[in-house]
Parts: structure tokens; C-alpha cells; sequence
């Protein structure tokens, strides 16, 4: 697997010059670094004619959670970025799919966001 971490620009250039050299995405998700104050938001694409993993991540603050979708690239990202939404709150700009489908009737913070805590959100709604 070949890491590349970059900024937000170059998370969309990689994208695009991976998908030009024929890479298919895999995956495309984000993980919570609470105690840097940033979400690390990564995809993950194959190359089937070198057989090499590519995984890009980017650094966006988690108080303005903003980044260029890849749907316009690779058309599966928009799914995999619609679950990064729901369950990071992060907006992926230009995702035409961003609405509530798993959580729609979920009025708490974004599930997966470390500052969750999931107990006390069941204590409080389920006593």
C-alpha cells in the first residue's frame, strides 16, 4: 500500500490522476482526531494493473468540517461520502446526496465524532 497524505487540494488532484491511470476507488472515510481538533479524511483506490493500494488523506479542521467531493470523479464516492456525512457531520462539497437516509429520524450529535458519548445518550433516552 503507497500512503500519501497532502492538503485538501491535492486530495482532489491525486483522485483525479489516480482515477486517469485507471485506479478504481474502494472507499472513501474519515477518522475523528478529537484531540488535534481535526478530522483525517482518506480514500482508498486499487490499481488492478499494478496491483497496488493507494490510500490519500487529507486534514480538515473539525470545526469548519469541509472538503471537495470525489463523486465527480469516481461516481461510487457519493455513497461512501454520504455515510462520512451522516456519521461525521462532514460536508463534502459538491455531493448531490447529502441527506439523512440511516439516521433520519436521529436528533443527536453525529454518532461516530469522538466527543459522543453514547452512554449518556442512552441513559438520558432510554430510561
Amino acid at each position: 500500500m503507497i500512503y500519501v497524505k497532502t492538503d485538501v487540494e491535492g486530495y482532489v488532484k491525486t483522485a483525479e490522476n489516480l482515477k486517469k491511470n485507471g485506479c478504481r476507488l474502494l472507499t472513501v472515510s474519515a477518522v475523528d482526531w478529537l484531540n488535534k481538533g481535526i478530522f483525517e479524511v482518506y480514500f482508498i483506490a486499487h490499481s488492478m494493473k499494478n496491483n497496488v493500494y493507494f490510500k490519500v488523506s487529507a486534514e480538515i479542521p473539525r470545526n469548519k468540517p469541509e472538503i471537495p467531493s470525489l463523486s465527480k470523479i469516481w461516481r461510487n464516492a457519493a455513497m461512501h461520502e454520504h455515510e462520512a456525512w451522516e456519521l461525521f457531520k462532514i460536508i463534502f462539497k459538491g455531493n448531490p446526496m447529502l441527506k439523512p437516509l440511516f439516521l433520519e429520524e436521529w436528533n443527536g450529535p453525529p454518532p461516530f465524532r469522538k466527543d459522543f458519548n453514547w452512554r449518556e445518550y442512552v441513559k438520558e433516552k432510554y430510561r
